[in-house]
């Protein structure tokens, strides 16, 4: 009973910063795909008709983290409009999936707390169908599974409390039997062997097929107590043309996030038949009126601090822009632009340690947003000091970037962190600090070493 009541107070105390998704303007219109390429076909789907910012649920297996092939997808992603879940998977063996287990969640929530997110929730699905065998290791543990939800609660919430955790979808169709288990029993189960389990998520997906008992409303014999529901697998077989019927007839509940059908294209092979593209449903759903949603996007003051859909403008674009000609040095306006930001902007002086340097100071959305992008070089006892309103992990990202970086991350006037020759390589380097920071001094690439920059150092500005 002890050890009952010290979880329950864990997880009522653990910080909750994830927004409910129904309290703005939400697309709820999405769809599954399997590879991070597809998202440009996604959107055309899911954000068309009126919408904007609907829905991808993508899978992503543990031997496939790829940190480049990751970071592009989430990047297409803001630059779509399109909110991402991401269903965590282990890897097949032969024709069972791995059974996961806690190094699995910490592993997956160390690489997805790196990724920029375009939005401020961060869409987890915990694994997949666990009441079949061959999707747990080849046995059926209900209890199992439950402890890992209250594991991943603790794990993923330590890294960010944005993200946005969903237990995974239970096949409603299987039946007890050696290789599988009634859903309605694997719940009881979980809450008899561990009843606090659906503390620990913020909401559940689930799969809604017409082959289960409840057909494509059995969501609602599912233990959701009204709270956020993502249909993140449905459909039909050769997808007939009935989405416009089940969202304007069936789904709709007002706790329904998404909506996501499988699959937008399946290729050869067993799922063939669910595929979307080339369906008489595809233009179903084309056609279905959606709305422009408004999630709440993520604090990215990636580097600079753009949002990848309405980039900045440079002093190149600026050029095109008035149409300036000639003049200057060589001819050359762009760099008549860069010389008068460095004079103008040298508006303070900074003593880090031992030394004192000039500083540029970024202190609101545009400034920081430009930040050093497109620069040609920066001075040898001068650099730009990110200011935010509120500490928070920003991340920065080294897009644009024409020479290497070190990062001082600052806490409440002193170096909590320090981050050394990050290069201007491509695809360009995403940075974020172990911990929340008010400030960031970008210097260049050598700097920390060659002046003695520790952490703990006093950081005033004068």
């Amino acid at each position: 009973m002890l050890k009952k009541l010290l979880l329950l107070l864990a997880l009522s105390v653990s910080t909750v910063r994830a927004y409910d998704p129904i309290s703005v303007p939400n697309n709820r219109v999405g769809v599954h795909i399997l590879d991070p390429d597809e998202i440009n076909e996604a959107a055309k789907l899911v954000n068309s008709s009126g919408g904007d910012w609907g829905y991808v649920t993508i899978p992503i297996r543990s031997n496939d983290r790829d940190r480049d092939k990751w970071l592009k997808f989430f990047q297409n992603a803001r630059r779509l409009h399109i909110i991402p879940i991401i269903r965590i998977a282990t890897y097949p063996n032969s024709d069972v999936w791995v059974e996961p287990n806690s190094a699995d969640l910490i592993d997956f929530a160390n690489f997805l707390n790196d990724m920029p997110w375009p939005t401020n929730n961060r869409y987890i699905i915990l694994f997949n169908e666990p009441n079949h065998a061959n999707e747990w290791g080849g046995t059926i543990n209900p209890y199992n599974y439950a402890t890992l939800l209250i594991d991943a609660r603790r794990i993923f919430k330590d890294r960010s409390p944005d993200f946005f955790l969903l237990s995974a979808g239970l096949d409603m169709a299987s039946p007890n039997s050696p290789s599988s288990m009634d859903a309605r029993q694997y719940y009881h189960l979980m809450n008899t062997w561990q009843p606090l389990w659906k503390s620990a998520v913020d909401g559940f997906a689930v799969h809604v097929y017409p082959d289960s008992r409840a057909g494509i409303t059995s969501y609602k014999y599912e233990p959701t107590d009204k709270r956020p529901i993502f249909i993140t697998e449905t459909g039909w077989i050769g997808q007939p043309d009935l989405y416009p019927w089940a969202f304007s007839q069936v789904w709709t509940e007002s706790n329904i996030v998404a909506v996501t059908p499988f699959i937008l294209f399946a290729g050869a092979g067993e799922f063939t038949k669910f595929s979307l593209i080339n369906s008489p449903a595809y233009s179903g759903l084309i056609a279905l009126p959606k709305i422009t949603g408004s999630p709440l996007l993520a604090n990215i003051t990636i580097y600079p601090n753009i949002t990848l859909s309405n980039p900045p403008l440079t002093s190149q674009d600026a050029n095109r822009r008035f149409d300036l000609r000639g003049g200057g040095i060589g001819g050359d306006i762009s760099r008549w632009v860069e010389i008068m930001n460095n004079w103008f902007n040298h508006s303070s002086k900074l003593s880090i340690g031992s030394i004192e340097i000039n500083i540029e100071i970024a202190n609101n959305e545009s400034k920081r947003a430009q930040g050093l992008s497109n620069r040609s070089s920066l001075s040898d006892r001068s650099g730009m000091l990110f200011v935010f309103p509120e500490p928070d992990r920003h991340s920065f990202w080294m897009k644009d970037m024409n020479f290497s970086l070190d990062f001082i991350w600052i806490r409440n006037g002193r170096v909590i962190q320090l981050s050394k020759d990050v290069p201007s390589t491509q695809p360009p380097v995403v940075l974020t600090p172990n911990n929340p920071v008010d400030q960031v001094l970008e210097v260049n690439a050598g700097f920390i070493n060659k002046y003695g920059i520790k952490v703990g150092d006093e950081v005033r500005r004068r």
